[in-house]
């Protein structure tokens, strides 16, 4: 009986370890959503969350990292997030089409992100740091390998040229977080396919 207790022990302490991380998470997005970015500190996820600074200090270095990660998790939980981008399948026969649906899959699943988000995210960017960078800079190896695939596609069609250089590759995820984070929100349909028809297919397409 006592060697039984002792294995089922550690698991009960994950998981309230678990359910403790999903209180502060919930917490940090409801300051976020509700008070704004200026009131997002350990003190008040902790009060929020009830629980104490040292344990959000054993998880976070500081508050950037607690927000990001809330976000993230806030967002999976989603019963409208659809997945990441990499994990999709856009294959409409078009390369037009196949790039508006690109972009219109980003901008519902920008629609997921909590109120007060992108403000802290311009905030952050007008200190001098370097958000994007540190933030983006995970997914960029997925956008290239996205893209890459759609554009072999519409090579294969005879579509696209056969040299696209890196940065053309990511321009239309690049656009898309940046009129974002100018706007404060996602593109609608016309903008969308002005993008497609006035700046990404003149720079894939093959010339004749």
């Amino acid at each position: 009986m006592f060697e039984e207790k002792e294995k089922k022990s550690p698991n009960h302490s994950r998981r309230r370890g678990d359910e403790l991380k999903k209180a502060i998470y919930k917490a940090a997005v409801h300051i976020l959503e509700n008070e704004g970015y200026e009131k997002v500190t350990f003190q008040n996820v902790a009060k929020e969350a009830k629980t104490t600074r040292s344990v959000l200090y054993r998880y976070w270095d500081d508050v950037f990292d607690l927000i990001f990660e809330a976000v993230r998790f806030n967002i999976s939980q989603n019963p409208e997030w659809r997945g990441n981008v990499i994990d999709q399948e856009i294959n409409s026969g078009s390369l037009r089409q196949d790039l508006i649906e690109l972009l219109t899959f980003m901008r519902e699943n920008f629609k997921l992100y909590p109120k007060g988000f992108l403000a802290f995210v311009s905030f952050m960017q007008s200190q001098g740091k370097n958000v994007l960078e540190s933030t983006v800079g995970n997914v960029l190896p997925s956008n290239l390998i996205t893209m890459e695939r759609l554009l072999a596609r519409a090579q294969e069609r005879g579509e696209a040229r056969e040299k696209i250089g890196q940065t053309a590759k990511l321009l239309p995820f690049q656009m898309t977080r940046y009129h974002m984070l100018l706007e404060g929100q996602s593109m609608n349909v016309k903008q969308i396919n002005e993008l497609v028809d006035e700046v990404l297919l003149p720079i894939y397409i093959k010339n004749t």
